[in-house]
């Protein structure tokens, strides 16, 4: 059985290979049928592949234009109008099967002496002049026709001139390839499979890098979807596929990309501000890098760099796996561009000062201590006093925390109270397959109420979320309002911040905590999703991740001089 991907869209019915392709369900009434289905003319498997790429182009125009603007190949429907690299696809597909068919007739029906031979070189040297004499009236003619028939084969327009003008020389040049091997094969020359290197059969087909970037993103979104990957991380991989399809053009063939082209990336990448976006809204991509220089604003991180750099390298593999280009020219390429701050200080943990200023001095938390004179009522009250303590005293992220259900909070048969990160409930979502996790609940959480607080958000459902008032974005965080907050307003209001500190920071808060704990790289995992380097393949034996393992550590975690004794409730036993 041959492997599905080798033989894919292709048929072989009677000795010849056929191009089967089925129409989407939602593009079928304005395409007006449901299969794709045409005869490649060969019963060779390499040659239907070959041919094969040209028609997954043609379909894939097809299907976009008939999406995006209910263009079809029905009754009174227009024609898409294909890039010129995919037109030059569809040329050398048909040069190649008019040079074979003329081989062909030649076996079947050769001279049968001098003159018929003289005769036949004749006419192929009589057209080889009409089409290299510019001046020849009759060259427009040739090509035209031969043009003209390849454009309702293949069902396209070219309603534009310069494009057509580079059409129909794209047409000549594979015209007088033609004659050149047929008078190669009357003067039984057989020492060159090609004249003109467009026309070489071991040629890589050509697509742009706009096509190329939809069979790329059509791939990573079904590898999304199939691993339940969050719809924010597509999204921001097809910002940055639109950013680079700008930086380079994405007309340009794929294989006109080479090591300057990268560079000429890897230089704007260098130079683009950081929130382009945001800041120069509508304007092109060099007139905003001229007007950050003017204004003086920061460029991309040199992680943001080679962020674009990987989607570019992973764009290039897949065109070297479909031999659109024999190797990556960015394969080994790094940011122009590096940053003055290590991965470790990209953000800074809270001080111990920072701690007991918003926890122990802030008028909100002395406001929800138990016999607080003026009690804090406010809605936010649940979220805004739980979501930092949970991070605090478990390196959670917050919308870990956030889209928490009462019945994610259980307990071993050992005793010990956890909380269960799963992605298995609808609407929620993790950010790496090692987030699952079961992270023991700290006893000062318990001491200051955690637990009777789940047991109250029990009684509206056994399944309810633990704050219920959050709504989530469009991407289903349910966390991005209250980060908000507290990035805008509630940290800012109760201590300094200092650069590249955040809510976010707690969980490096954690991370050190640990550390001074010495607790083994197996907790750090299980405890706050990271992953270490190194780790054998015998650590995942067993349950590593059993809450059991780790609450020694968890219980270590601590802070100098952080004292939240006034938050304790009453009867908050264990």
């Amino acid at each position: 059985m041959k492997d599905v991907a080798e033989t894919l869209h292709l048929q072989k019915r009677g000795g010849v290979w056929y191009y089967f392709r089925r129409v989407p369900k939602a593009l079928v009434a304005a395409i007006g049928k449901q299969f794709i289905k045409q005869s490649l003319g060969t019963s060779s498997l390499t040659e239907a592949k070959r041919l094969r790429t040209i028609h997954d182009l043609n379909s894939d125009a097809l299907f976009m234009a008939a999406e995006k603007e209910g263009i079809g190949s029905g009754k009174g429907s227009k024609h898409p109008v294909l890039p010129l690299a995919t037109l030059t696809e569809h040329i050398r597909s048909m040069i190649a099967v008019m040079d074979r068919q003329a081989a062909n007739k030649l076996l079947q029906e050769p001279p049968v002496d001098r003159a018929s031979l003289k005769e036949g070189q004749a006419d192929a040297e009589y057209e080889l002049g009409i089409l290299t004499n510019p001046a020849d009236p009759r060259q427009h003619e040739l090509i035209g026709r031969a043009g003209q028939r390849l454009l309702d084969q293949i069902g396209a327009d070219i309603p534009d001139l310069s494009k057509a003008a580079k059409f129909e020389e794209i047409v000549r040049r594979g015209l007088i390839e033609l004659c050149r091997r047929r008078l190669d094969r009357y003067a039984d020359r057989y020492d060159r499979p090609y004249y003109d290197s467009l026309f070489d059969p071991a040629r890589p087909a050509s697509v742009t890098l706009e096509e190329l970037s939809q069979t790329y993103l059509a791939e990573k979104e079904e590898d999304y979807h199939l691993n339940g990957v969050s719809t924010k991380r597509l999204d921001k991989i097809k910002a940055s596929v639109a950013v680079l399809c700008e930086m380079i053009d994405g007309q340009m063939p794929v294989h006109a990309i080479d090591d300057d082209v990268v560079q000429r990336v890897r230089s704007l990448l260098a130079q683009m501000p950081s929130n382009r976006t945001k800041l120069y809204p509508g304007l092109p991509l060099g007139a905003a890098i001229e007007r950050a220089k003017k204004d003086g604003k920061p460029g991309l991180s040199s992680s943001t760099q080679a962020h674009y750099l990987e989607i570019l390298r992973d764009m290039l593999k897949v065109a070297v796996r479909k031999k659109y280009l024999t190797s990556n020219p960015a394969e080994e390429v790094k940011p122009l561009k590096k940053d003055g701050v290590t991965a470790a200080e990209k953000r800074r943990p809270w001080t111990d000062q920072q701690l007991r200023e918003f926890f122990m001095g802030s008028s909100f938390y002395r406001s929800c201590a138990p016999g607080a004179t003026k009690p804090y009522t406010g809605k936010d009250r649940d979220w805004r006093f739980w979501l930092p303590l949970l991070m605090l005293f478990s390196g959670a992220r917050p919308n870990e925390i956030c889209q928490l259900h009462v019945d994610d909070i259980a307990r071993t048969p050992m005793g010990i109270w956890y909380v269960s990160m799963t992605d298995e409930k609808v609407g929620n979502s993790l950010k790496t397959q090692a987030s699952r996790r079961r992270v023991p609940i700290h006893s000062e959480l318990i001491r200051i109420g955690f637990l009777q607080f789940v047991d109250r958000q029990k009684q509206q459902s056994a399944s309810a979320r633990l704050f219920p008032t959050l709504k989530p974005n469009k991407y289903g965080n349910l966390a991005w309002y209250p980060v908000k907050r507290f990035n805008e307003q509630f940290l800012p209001v109760a201590m300094t911040l200092e650069e590249r500190q955040s809510l976010y920071s707690l969980r490096h808060n954690v991370r050190d905590a640990l550390r001074r704990a010495k607790a083994p790289a197996e907790t750090l995992l299980a405890v706050t999703g990271w992953s270490p380097s190194g780790k054998a393949v015998s650590d995942n034996y067993g349950d590593p991740g059993n809450p059991d393992h780790h609450a020694e550590y968890v219980e270590k975690i601590g802070y100098a001089g952080l004292d939240l004794s006034f938050l304790y409730a009453p009867s908050s036993g264990t």
